[in-house]
């Protein structure tokens, strides 16, 4: 039998290139899907809570045919990855405003 334990975020519309949508501290999961209707995003990732990776997370694209990784994600795509992380930083990749971005996360046992 298995324990799963998830939540749902609804980050910030965004409007310039590096604009923070998410930020949330994720040390109890190791699953997690992104979406948004509009926009680029890209995720960062923290060990300790305070630095940020200096180069996105390679993410997995859901709805492509090949598992090839990508680090930029496109509107109405799902999108996910996995790791044990402190915090979880999404940003708007670009000059399109991203919109309605939703970061859902969980645990698997």
């Amino acid at each position: 039998m298995s324990n799963v334990s998830a939540g749902f975020l609804t980050g910030t519309d965004g409007a310039n290139d590096n604009d923070v949508l998410i930020e949330v501290e994720v040390a109890q999961y190791d699953t997690f899907i992104l979406q948004s209707t509009q926009g680029a995003m890209d995720v960062v990732v923290s060990l300790d809570g305070t630095n940020y990776a200096t180069a996105p997370l390679s993410l997995t694209d859901m709805g492509a045919v090949s598992s090839d990784p990508v680090i930029v994600t496109a509107a109405n795509r799902t999108y996910g990855f996995r790791g044990k992380f402190r915090k979880v930083k999404v940003l708007q990749n670009g000059a399109t405003a991203v919109q309605n971005p939703v970061l859902a996360y969980g645990t698997m046992s």
